[in-house]
């Protein structure tokens, strides 16, 4: 008994020292946090202030009626401290050597109040003129991110944390009036009244009313303040580590560090202008104390400075601050790449290899500290220029057209396909087929432009080497059901491999070889092009272009890590003077090597919602995450999107004057180069109708009125003129001259607005462009380009090798 007994006590002992060990093991795991992939343990994490906001929140259209000031959690917004900018060094910079145009009240990320506490940020502290002039690059991103654990060491950015958009409730007396009624109901529930009630005491209304204007607006402030500071922290980390060994950037902040120290030994005579009675006074005692202060500080600066930093902040391992961080800024990844399959069926687990075309220059000295990072060596991976498509099952038949077409340009660069686990593997091989196949059969419109092509047509069409890319391994098993809908544009964008790539919509058509986009004089120059949308009638509210500059760069963004402010360039954007649809995405041409900090902004800007609400589909996200990451080396093409097709026939107006507007109503968007006024793309396919299996032909029969082609009188006719290759004679861009000029009404049956869409033809994909707007002696008038004979010949031939006529 008592040998059992011995036993019993000895395996409990066993049993306690186990699980002690085990306890202990797992603290140091926390703690240490330097495994390959956050644990689920932090990926799970969202602190009680974000619970007890997001539970305000559940009301679809985000309205103000769930908050209320009385729950706004004590630690969840304090007052920007606004202070920090009126320091006197910070003050003399931004005077002295920023042109911020925004017209923006304070705005940063609130982590600075937490790095500028450690510098005593309510005195003019000589020590932070010792950041400007002594504190290196990489000491300056340490401590910016050592001092994000000093409030919280469980931070990270959450996809799935809900920050509303609030788009249209900004001013006062429209969200009064928006609100009204509801704000009977609630005051009268409140004063135990009939909710309908008419409102006796209309002083007390008023105020009550203002109270809860001040609520909403508290959130909105709320919410603003929690994206600026998740951009701030992304773009600063982007700029730290993800392009540090970028040699012209090493270059421009060596150039910024020296701007600096120049600044500090200046900035008492740049204080002498403020306030010159002051210093004179004082100058003579300043220049003795000075010189016998110099040494002594210049000795002790650097160690007081990291005493106060290492005093009050979480120290981090230099040579894994990379990989740990990214972990927490991109928590979305599962840092492995996609899989990539070969049109012979051969799989590969990292990036192929193709000819380079625009390596960034690096620096190898700071490979080894950086380079760990997976976002570093996917970025050291990429190469070459090639086509990017993404695609689903159900863009299957335009991507056989679209390579049909690519080989008709003779393309020669290579083609990926990014999809999201959703392509089969029936889908593969007809796309393999269409591009592999030998083809030297040609339709008969051949023989019309034959002598506008080499003899190396006659051997066939090039084969095109088509790549497979599976990003569903990229993502981590959390956050998969982020990236559903165009999601995997953005996927496509961030993930394919090449450093110079054109992003194709697989019903987009090129009309030149896509060599031509790379040759661009504006994408040469930038690096990014992008193209603009049709000019409709659809206007932003003012509070799109605040909400889009307070995202920017901030003032301390450019001072401590020379991220640039956006300027007029940005701010003269139309979009940010009031166009709802500003860019058409169908091609996209980016270099990534320049870029690629930008574009890993696009991800994060979908997930959210105040960035979704403000753009229709993605399209626009393409340029925002430009601006918020500072970045404005991108060009647009200067013309609007037009439309391409057929004039209709002159009409006749009542009183037998000939109407002087042209106009061409097609279901195509179409892109003029703003260079040579060649029309060089378009969207929606290549049928006239892109939707001709979806159409109610008799309906449409009806509706069209004679505006496609005179003649077409029967179901049958129209339905072969939907199917059709578009038949391409006329471009016209309609007059665009601002938004407060989108609408000229007159009197004379010409049209008051640039586009209009008829009917809902073509299943609602018909848009009529007009080249002239408004009465004679209000006429505003646009660009019409002729095609001529040879081009129309040719757009004919890539026609109908696009939709498969013989």
């Amino acid at each position: 008994m008592i040998k059992l007994n011995t036993r019993l006590k000895a395996s409990k002992l066993l049993l306690y020292v186990c699980i002690m060990i085990w306890i202990l093991a797992f603290n140091v795991y926390i703690y240490c946090y330097h495994s390959e992939s956050i644990s689920d343990t932090i990926i799970n994490i969202i602190d009680t202030t974000n619970q007890q906001l997001n539970s305000y929140k559940e009301d679809e259209d985000n309205s103000f009626e769930s908050f209320s000031t009385q729950d706004v959690p004590s630690n969840v917004h304090k007052t920007l401290d606004a202070s920090i900018l009126e320091l006197t060094p910070i003050k003399l910079y931004h005077q002295q050597y920023l042109n911020d145009s925004r017209n923006l009240p304070p705005s940063f990320s609130q982590n600075y109040e937490t790095m500028f506490n450690l510098i005593d940020s309510k005195s003019d502290s000589p020590d932070f003129y010792h950041i400007l002039s002594n504190l290196d690059f990489s000491n300056r991103c340490q401590l910016y991110f050592e001092n994000l654990f000093v409030n919280n060491q469980n931070w990270f950015i959450n996809p799935f944390e809900r920050i509303s958009a609030n788009r249209f409730n900004y001013e006062y007396d429209y969200w009064r009036r928006n609100n009204y009624r509801f704000l009977q109901k609630q005051y009268n529930k409140q004063h135990r009244n009939d909710e309908d009630r008419e409102i006796q005491n209309q002083e007390e209304f008023d105020q009550f009313i203002k109270d809860k204007y001040k609520e909403f607006m508290l959130f909105i402030s709320i919410d603003e303040q929690k994206s600026l500071n998740f951009l701030s922290h992304l773009r600063i980390f982007n700029k730290c580590y993800l392009s540090v060994n970028n040699i012209k950037q090493q270059n421009s902040i060596k150039s910024f560090l020296q701007h600096q120290k120049h600044f500090v030994k200046i900035a008492p005579t740049l204080e002498l202008k403020e306030d010159e009675v002051k210093h004179n006074e004082n100058q003579d005692q300043k220049e003795n104390d000075n010189k016998n202060e110099d040494n002594n500080n210049n000795k002790n600066d650097n160690e007081n400075i990291n005493n106060k930093i290492r005093k009050k902040s979480v120290k981090l391992n230099p040579a894994s601050d990379c990989s740990f961080l990214e972990q927490r800024l991109y928590p979305w990844l599962s840092f492995h790449y996609p899989v990539f399959e070969k049109w012979t069926g051969e799989i590969e687990l990292s990036p192929p290899k193709f000819k380079n075309s625009n390596a960034a220059k690096t620096n190898p000295s700071t490979e080894s500290q950086y380079g760990s990072c997976f976002l570093n060596k996917f970025r050291k991976s990429l190469s070459g220029k090639g086509i990017v498509l993404t695609i689903g099952d159900k863009h299957v038949d335009d991507t056989i057209n679209l390579i049909a077409l690519l080989r008709a340009l003779q393309n020669t660069l290579p083609i990926q396909i990014v999809y999201y686990d959703n392509l089969s593997g029936n889908s593969k091989s007809r796309i393999v087929r269409a591009a592999r196949e030998v083809r030297r059969d040609m339709p008969e419109s051949f023989d019309q432009v034959r002598d506008q092509f080499s003899n190396d047509y006659d051997r066939g069409l090039p084969k095109q080497e088509v790549y497979f890319v599976n990003t569903y391994s990229v993502i981590h098993e959390n956050y998969k059901s982020k990236f559903d809908g165009y999601g995997n544009k953005l996927l496509a964008t961030v993930f394919n491999t090449f450093e110079e790539f054109i992003l194709i919509d697989a019903d987009s058509v090129l009309l030149k070889n896509p060599e031509w986009f790379f040759q661009n004089n504006k994408y040469k120059s930038s690096g990014a092009l992008f193209y603009k949308d049709r000019t409709t009638m659809q206007i932003r509210p003012p509070s799109d272009a605040y909400f889009f500059k307070k995202m920017s760069p901030s003032v301390l963004d450019a001072i401590i890590f020379d991220i640039p402010l956006i300027t007029s360039k940005t701010l003269e954007l139309d979009a940010m003077q009031g166009m709802f649809h500003f860019m058409e995405a169908g091609v996209v041409v980016i270099d990534k090597t320049r870029h690629f900090n930008s574009i890993l902004l696009l991800p994060q800007l979908n997930f959210m919602e105040a960035f979704r609400d403000r753009s229709h589909g993605e399209k626009e996200l393409f340029w925002l995450s430009f601006i918020v990451n500072g970045d404005e080396d991108f060009t647009f093409n200067k013309y609007h999107a037009a439309a391409a097709g057929q004039a209709s026939g002159e009409k006749i107006k009542l009183n037998g004057q000939i109407r002087i507007s042209k106009e061409i109503c097609s279901a195509h968007p179409a892109h003029v180069d703003d260079e040579t006024n060649e029309l060089i793309w378009f969207n929606s396919g290549f049928h006239f109708c892109g939707k001709y299996d979806k159409v109610d032909y008799k309906k449409d029969l009806e509706s069209q009125g004679g505006r496609y082609k005179p003649g077409i009188t029967t179901v049958e006719e129209l339905r072969s003129y939907y199917f059709d290759p578009i038949q391409i004679e006329t471009v016209i861009i309609p007059p665009f001259n601002g938004k407060d000029n989108l609408f000229v009404p007159n009197g004379e049956n010409e049209p008051s607005r640039s586009w209009d869409m008829i009917g809902g033809l073509c299943d609602g994909y018909v848009w009529c462009a007009y080249s002239d707007i408004g009465s004679k002696d209000r006429t505003q008038s646009g660009t019409v380009i002729e095609i001529d004979e040879q081009d129309q010949k040719l757009f004919q031939f890539y026609g109908d090798i696009w939709v498969g006529n013989e």
